[in-house]
């Protein structure tokens, strides 16, 4: 039997040109990846150091209204017969605005006067009876000098008389009264014409003929009048938190909803001393006067308002996020790493601190040492200032105590400055940075000092500047050294992430220390 060799599979050339072009893709795109340039690793975002305007302010919300703001009213109850003006008329003062019915008046005024001329009428009778008994008295003391009257009959005579003057003189005071209650009622009278006070523009009107007023309580507003629209006040209601720093004569920059393009100015004018609590939350009033260009603005309108506490004109300024960033490797200090104040440890305000104070200042040598990179005879002497230092601040007391601290810390690191060399100067201002040395007050203007960081060889340098005025997005920064100049390029972001290691049991405190990348 005769064994058949099994059939040759039929290859196909287009097949094996396939699977050729796929392992060249394949091999050319992975060739590709790993010769390709790899991009630099968590870059640094910079941002350039520039000239500008700094402005600090307050921002409130508040309302429009008009410098003088009368409401008309009627001091009398009746029906309202005629209004001659409307919503957004022009007024002068003594102009007729409204008329209430003046019949009641007008008759109690005819009464009034017909009393007055009934008193009148009583006193000419009275007088002329007064003319009659003066005669009969001068009749009687005749004939009583002549010793024919008797003493009886003439002082009868004389008192009679002196009646007659006091009806007299009780009938003039009925005139008088008679012509007192005839002004009122023509002041009553008066008073149903309503008359603009003020000159003005009519800004609310809330009667219509044939309307009752009644005044018999309080006086109803029919009209509400703006004596001048080219000027308003704005009133602006600030946090309790903000309102420290609000002066008058400040300037206010406010924006309204009618007009969002549109920029307004005023001048604060009053800050009230007279809280606001609305939710737990206190305020204060504070005025401002505006003038209303083209008499855009109307009184009620919201206004959206900054209050201009500083502003600082063409400085040098950098991003705030520039003041904020710090490099990786940087460790912050830690709290029993430092003494009161940000001073160095062993500063503490008792004397039965000494001894924990010394810890304290070893673990501060430990750390200088460490971030400083600090060699054996650099250290002996860093040993020395820091227990020179602490030494100071125990020996002062009472009210002295703290700022004897903040001096003895300032004098060691400025002592440690002067045995460092040049590559170990900007970490100690780094350092510095860390423990809050930065921070301080000092020099004129307000400022502070802070540190920012420029690149350098690829690495980030620290650069310690003056801080001014800050807007929350720029700050205003003066650089005596030189070492930062318009133009150059400070970090805001980004560069390698720390890292967290695991503590070494062996080497104390337990804490996982950050090492940069």
């Amino acid at each position: 039997m005769t064994l058949k060799a099994p059939p040759r599979r039929k290859t196909y050339p287009w097949a094996i040109a396939a699977w050729a072009a796929g392992a060249a893709i394949v091999l050319g795109g992975g060739g590709y990846l790993l010769l390709k340039p790899k991009e630099a690793k968590d870059p640094y975002r910079t941002e350039a150091v520039q000239r500008g305007d700094i402005t600090r302010s307050v921002s409130a919300s508040g309302s429009l209204q008009a410098l003088v703001t009368v409401q008309v009213g009627s001091q009398i109850s009746g029906q309202i017969t005629k209004v001659l003006v409307d919503f957004n008329d022009e007024v002068k003062a003594g102009q007729v605005m409204a008329i209430l019915d003046p019949q009641t008046y007008v008759s109690r005024a005819e009464q009034g006067r017909a009393q007055v001329a009934a008193s009148q009428a009583s006193v000419d009778q009275l007088q002329a009876q007064a003319e009659v008994a003066r005669a009969n008295y001068n009749r009687t003391k005749t004939l009583y000098d002549k010793g024919i009257a008797a003493k009886a009959a003439l002082d009868n005579d004389l008192a009679v008389w002196k009646a007659a003057q006091a009806n007299v003189t009780a009938g003039r005071a009925n005139v008088t009264s008679a012509q007192a209650s005839l002004n009122a009622t023509n002041v009553e009278l008066g008073r149903t014409t309503i008359v603009a006070p003020i000159n003005g523009v009519v800004v609310d009107r809330q009667i219509e003929p044939g309307q009752t007023v009644a005044a018999s309580l309080s006086a109803p507003v029919l009209f509400q009048i703006a004596q001048d629209l080219n000027r308003l006040e704005v009133k602006i209601s600030v946090d309790e938190a903000d309102i420290g720093n609000v002066r008058e004569g400040q300037r206010v920059k406010f924006t309204v909803d009618a007009f969002p393009d549109d920029n307004f100015t005023g001048v604060v004018t009053q800050v009230r001393k007279q809280p606001e609590t609305s939710n737990n939350v206190v305020a204060y009033t504070v005025i401002a006067e505006a003038d209303n260009p083209g008499g855009k603005l109307l009184p009620g309108m919201t206004a959206n308002a900054d209050i201009v506490l500083e502003e600082r004109r063409d400085v040098l300024r950098v991003p705030a996020a520039a003041l904020r960033w710090t490099p990786a490797d940087q460790t912050a200090p830690r709290q029993q790493a430092s003494g009161p104040m940000g001073g160095p440890p062993g500063m503490g305000a008792g004397g039965g601190q000494r001894q924990q104070g010394g810890q304290r200042g070893g673990r501060m040598l430990e750390r200088v040492t460490e971030a400083l990179d600090l060699d054996n005879g650099q250290q002996a002497k860093a040993k020395v200032i820091f227990e020179r230092a602490q030494a100071k601040a125990r020996a002062a007391g009472g009210d002295n105590r703290r700022q004897a601290m903040q001096q003895a810390n300032q004098a060691a690191f400025t002592e440690l400055e002067a045995i460092l060399k040049p590559d170990q100067k900007p970490k100690l201002i780094a350092l510095r940075a860390s423990l809050g040395q930065g921070g301080r007050r000092g020099g004129a203007g307000g400022m502070t000092s802070g540190v920012v960081y420029v690149l350098k060889d690829g690495k980030p340098t620290p650069v310690q500047v003056l801080v001014g005025a800050t807007d929350g997005s720029f700050t205003e920064i003066v650089d005596r050294s030189g070492a930062l100049k318009q133009g150059a390029l400070v970090i805001t972001g980004g560069g390698p992430k720390a890292q967290v290691q695991a503590a070494n049991p062996m080497a104390g405190g337990g804490r996982p220390r950050v090492r940069g990348l």
